[in-house]
């Protein structure tokens, strides 16, 4: 008798075991094992039979069935039974996949939450660049206007800009003339075909300014290129809707990536050269 006692527990605390190795924790485990040995239990029977205080038995039976290992029936008081094992083990293998799925799914959002930052400290050091020094975003056209004024006001050899209408020559013009003053060669690729684009292009004539219609009606980008050092741009993008140009703007940036210039400065001369002097 004493053998066979002893054989049991060793039975029951291996099985225990190998419960836990799946992911049951150990009242878990002991309370499925009394199921598993006598049906239709009650939370006290369940308690009294695997050694689980009462209060942590309606949690772990919770739990169980959650997983799929127990089902409950209703009553006064509500009775538990384990479900056969090749049916437990199917349910239990799906419940940890969704499980997985959504644990998965957490990783993804709070790594797309994290990548920028931990790109920018792996780029940081193998490219020796600073993220902002490749792009700056700026806030909005306001401090676009600003930073323009910045680096046209140190320009010293060339400023180049690529507008539309230029009806932000007045927010400008100063240090135009002050560029022009300092010998520095200013170049206007616009479009002109509004009275006001008409005068504008005829005040940069009389300052000395080269301008050029731009080939094109319309144009995706605007910006000012100063030195071949400092750039400025937006980009535009444009639907039509009922015959009319719907502009949308993107957020304008600033670089002083020599890249990112590179392309900016070839598409200017390609349009310059296709551009002719305003009439």
């Amino acid at each position: 008798m004493i053998y066979t006692f002893v054989h049991i527990s060793l039975k029951m605390y291996e099985l225990a075991s190998k419960l836990k190795s799946l992911g049951l924790t150990e009242y878990e485990a002991r309370c499925y094992l009394a199921l598993l040995k006598k049906p239709d239990l009650t939370a006290v029977d369940v308690s009294r039979l695997s050694e689980v205080p009462l209060p942590r038995v309606y949690g772990v039976l919770e739990q169980l069935e959650a997983k799929g290992f127990i089902k409950s029936q209703s009553g006064r008081p509500k009775r538990f039974e384990a479900y056969e094992p090749k049916h437990t083990i199917q349910q239990y293998m799906k419940y940890r996949k969704n499980l997985l799925e959504g644990e998965i799914d957490e990783i993804s959002r709070i790594f797309a939450g994290l990548q920028s930052d931990l790109e920018e400290l792996y780029y940081r050091t193998r490219l020796r660049i600073k993220p902002e020094a490749l792009l700056e975003p700026l806030a909005d056209l306001y401090e676009m206007e600003q930073r323009s004024n910045e680096i046209i006001s140190g320009a010293e050899e060339e400023i180049v800009i690529f507008t539309e209408l230029f009806s932000w020559f007045h927010k400008v013009e100063r240090n135009l003339k002050l560029a022009l003053k300092r010998g520095v060669r200013v170049r206007v690729l616009m479009c002109v075909n509004t009275p006001m684009s008409k005068s504008i292009a005829r005040s940069l004539l009389r300052m000395g300014i080269q301008v050029k219609v731009a080939p094109e009606p319309w144009y995706p980008a605007r910006g000012t290129i100063v030195d071949e050092s400092k750039l400025l741009f937006l980009i535009w993008a444009a639907k039509e809707k009922e015959r009319y140009w719907q502009p949308m703007l993107y957020k304008p940036h600033y670089t002083e990536n020599k890249g990112l210039i590179c392309v900016f400065i070839d598409a200017f001369e390609r349009r310059w050269l296709g551009g002719r002097i305003p009439s």
